[in-house]
This record gives structure tokens, sequence and C-alpha cells, in this order.
């Protein structure tokens, strides 16, 4: 009796009351498979893709073995009667806590051109809420490069900091004066500062909508501010030395322990802050040194080229215009929506940036030829030896 009534309750048809319809919008991945016919559960990898595993189902429903186990996989749907019309669940639950089949077209990992908007992304990826179109969806490594040839709103700051990148390694290496320095550690030392910012955030803004967990995100992130460090510590030395040419060596070693103690202690804060303020923040340090510095310059105590003094002010001044108005995401802030591919803060901010390293090249390489050429007459009793002699 048990037997026969459980064998009328699996394979007795049940009408189902009309639901309404919900079709995907490209049917053409489906054809040939019924989904709510074969009643069995499915990832979205596998309805996309047509995956042989749940292709391969269509036959055990074909001879039509009702809503209990087929292929070893239970099914929590009935089959649909002839004449009905079918119905794709889209993101149901079943009861062990697994997702139903989802069939929706507007999944942000399944076409790179489909850009989404602020509310779409996810919440590690949502830092500008001034920026609402745009975005691309999470995609692969390859989807990622391929975002290089089309438009989104990271393309400006993809392509302002790519391109310096391929003019640094092409023309900065020819055009220093190799033959008129006697340093070339302090002037490889500017050319790896004036590079590393670009490698390092052109790699976050390309890589930063990948489909891993937000840990690689922020694995991004700290390299892109690596970058920034090297820039401001390494790339900033030949001014620093400059400075401190003129002074008893003594002098020149403590002034320049005490920046690169500075400087690390600022990479120490750069990777582990959590704010856009607190990133920019942790490089006050190494800031107002080279601010003390540039005072140190217009005394008679000071060394570089007096007629470098425009560069040394601008390498700083426009870092900090730069930084504040990333920081205070000025002007989409007062035009929301309207700024989203071009002329947003960040994009200026990276223009100001790649301004700042083009007057800290001129800077450092005045400093550089001075140092060769020059002599420290506004300070006539000063030591022979100077740090670029040690160097």
């Amino acid at each position: 009796m048990v037997a026969m009534a459980t064998a009328e309750r699996c394979f007795s048809p049940r009408i189902l009351p009309p639901r309404k319809v919900s079709l995907p919008r490209r049917p053409h991945l489906f054809r040939g498979v019924s989904v709510p016919s074969l009643g069995v559960r499915a990832t979205t990898s596998e309805l996309f893709t047509g995956s042989p595993r749940f292709l391969g189902r269509r036959t055990s429903a074909a001879v039509g073995l009702g809503p209990g186990r087929r292929d070893g996989v239970t099914a929590r749907e009935p089959p649909v009667m002839e004449g009905e019309t079918p119905v794709i669940p889209s993101g149901s639950v079943t009861a062990r806590g697994e997702s139903q089949v989802i069939a929706r077209d507007d999944s942000p990992v399944m076409r790179g051109r489909d850009l989404l908007q602020w509310r779409d992304m996810p919440q590690h990826l949502q830092f500008n809420p001034y920026i609402h179109t745009g975005y691309r969806p999470l995609l692969t490594f390859w989807g990622s490069l391929a975002s290089l040839f089309y438009l989104h709103n990271e393309t400006i700051n993809i392509v302002t900091h790519g391109l310096p990148i391929l003019f640094i390694l092409l023309v900065s290496p020819r055009v220093m004066p190799w033959s008129q320095i006697d340093s070339h550690f302090l002037a490889w030392c500017h050319i790896a500062g004036s590079i590393s910012p670009w490698i390092g955030s052109f790699i976050y803004h390309l890589f930063m909508n990948m489909n891993l967990p937000p840990a690689f995100y922020h694995r991004l992130l700290q390299l892109d501010m690596l970058g920034i460090w090297v820039s401001q510590s390494f790339g900033a030395l030949p001014m620093v030395c400059a400075s401190v040419f003129c002074l008893p060596r003594i002098l020149q070693w403590l002034l320049i322990s005490c920046y690169c103690i500075f400087a690390i202690y600022g990479l120490f804060k750069a990777l582990t802050a959590s704010s856009p303020w607190n990133r920019r923040l942790c490089f006050a340090l190494p800031f107002c040194m080279r601010n003390l510095l540039c005072v140190l310059r217009l005394t008679r105590f000071g060394g570089g080229n007096p007629l470098n003094m425009s560069n040394v002010i601008l390498q700083d001044l426009l870092s900090v215009v730069g930084g504040a108005i990333g920081a205070c995401n000025f002007p989409e802030k007062w035009l929301p929506g309207c700024l989203d591919y071009y002329c947003n803060s960040h994009n200026i901010m990276h223009v100001l940036v790649v301004m700042a390293v083009y007057y800290m090249y001129h800077a450092a390489r005045s400093d550089l030829i001075w140092m060769a050429q020059g002599s420290c007459d506004r300070f006539p009793k000063v030591d022979t030896l100077s740090f670029k002699d040690d160097l």
C-alpha cells in the first residue's frame, strides 16, 4: 500500500496554475533546451555555455520519469504539462540553500561591453557615488585587457598613465645628459621614480574590475600606492641631494637619512590607509621636508641650481593640487552623472601628476648637472667631500 501510494505520488502529473512568462533576452543561448521541462537545477555557467552535463539530462526527461530522480539529480520543479507556457525561474533558492537557475542577461560577468551603473557594482568598486554610469562588469584577465579597446569610465585614467610609460621608457634614458653628470645612481633613481607611479596606476585601473575577491582589488591598490611612494622618495632624491650639497658631510648624511626614514614611514601608512585622504596624507612628512629643503636652497647654506626653483616648486605643488582634487571629488560632486567618462576628479588628478613628473624631470636634470659642474660659492668654508662623491 505504501509503495503504491509513493509510486502514484511520484509519477502522476500535477497541473500547475498559469504563471507569468519571463523569457531571457537571448533565447539563442537556450536553443534546443527547455529548462523548466527538465526540472533540474543548473548553474549559470551551464546555462550560458550549454554544458553537456546539463544538456544530457533531456533524455531522461523525454521518457517521462516524472519529478523523481533523473540521472542521480533530485528535481525540485514538476514537469510542465503539454501546451503550458514554460517559465524560467530567476534566482530562487532551494531548501538546502543552493541557487536555482539564474537566466539574467544583465549579469555583470556575461559581456564586457555591457557597461553597468554605480548601483550594479560590488561594494568595493563603489568608491565614487558621483560617477553614475560607464562601469565595466566583472571580467576575466583577457576581458580586462580587451577593455583597452572600448570606451568606459576608466579609459582616460588608463590612457593618461599608459602613454607616459611608453614615453619615459623610450625617451627619458636618451635625453638624460649622462656625459654631463657624475652620479648615474641618482639619475637612475629619478628615472625609476618617474615611471613607477604610471606602472602601478596603469595595472590598478586596468584590472581593478576582475572577477576575483575584494582582496585582489586591495592588492592592486597597494601596488598603486607603492608606485607613488617610489616616485615620492627615489624620484625626488636628486633634488634632496642637491639641496644639501653645500652643507658639511655629516649634515648631508643626517638630513638624507631623515628623509629616508620619513619615506619608509610614509610607505607603511600608504599600504595600511583606509580612505583617500589617509592615502594622500601618508606622504606628508617627506613633502614637508622637501619644502624645508626648498627654503634652505634660498639661503647661502643651500645648494642646487639657483635657476631651478620654479621646477622644484611646481613638482610638489601640482601633485598636492591634484591629490586634493581627487580626494574632494571635484567637479563631479556638483555635476553628478555628467562627467562619468571624462573631466572628472580622477582624470584631472592624473593629468596634474603627469605635469608634476614633467617638472620633476627638469628639476632633477638641472640639479644633476649643477652638482657635476657647480661649486658652493655661497658657502666657501664647506667640506669638499659630499654625498655625491660617496655615491
